[in-house]
């Protein structure tokens, strides 16, 4: 069985499922694939600032 996709990011990190957030609700059919498996420990995500979190909620409720 073959699954089609409107648009396919690759990586899982910030840009990534920001991009994924944003795409999530206009109707597209998404996918979000990475190399890793998760949940994952990752010191890049410890290093996001706390007003990050307001605009990735902005992102993903509007």
């Amino acid at each position: 069985m073959t699954e089609q996709f409107d648009v396919i990011i690759c990586g899982a990190g910030p840009a990534g499922t920001t991009c994924a957030l944003a795409l999530g609700n206009t109707g597209l059919k998404v996918a979000l694939v990475d190399k890793s498996n998760f949940p994952r420990d990752k010191v890049c995500g410890d290093g996001v600032a706390n007003k990050s979190i307001g605009i990735v909620k902005k992102i993903y409720w509007n």
